[in-house]
């Protein structure tokens, strides 16, 4: 186990909020990555997103995708869409979630145990950074503190 405590940082980053079944999320990613590209940017950097409320009875989550693109637009704020120059998260607990069968809930409860025995706060929902590696995947999840002690 290896949790480090960083600052992450992206530069030009689009999100969107999606509402989607939760075993459909990349269906979402798909849809922004599409927009980007219709729109004549390239995305930079890995899609981070949050994972919002959960609704049992259907199965659907809200989710809110970042990507990094190729330079800055600008953009009317919306409900669904923004864009942000500089994305950063000054200081966070940081772990990589390498096993995409493994429940990621069990990496949260690691990350949230850590924080208490070091006396930190963070804050939820966390990020997760996905990278596309080695014809797979993992996840880096970022937990950003919000105070110590």
């Amino acid at each position: 186990m290896h949790i480090r405590r960083c600052p992450i940082m992206f530069n030009n980053v689009i999100s969107a909020k999606v509402t989607s079944p939760t075993d459909q999320w990349h269906e979402g990613v798909k849809g922004i990555r599409n927009a980007i590209i219709r729109n004549g940017l390239y995305g930079t950097g890995p899609v981070m997103y949050q994972i919002g409320n959960v609704d049992e009875q259907t199965n659907e989550a809200e989710y809110t995708f970042f990507i990094p693109v190729s330079e800055p637009i600008e953009m009317k704020e919306n409900d669904e869409y923004s864009f942000e120059e500089k994305w950063l998260v000054q200081d966070a607990l940081v772990y990589r979630h390498a096993d995409l069968d493994e429940d990621i809930e069990d990496s949260y409860a690691l990350l949230r145990a850590c924080a208490e025995a070091n006396e930190l706060t963070l804050q939820e929902p966390f990020y997760n950074i996905y990278l596309d590696v080695f014809g797979g995947g993992l996840i880096d999840i970022c937990a950003p503190i919000l105070k110590e002690g």
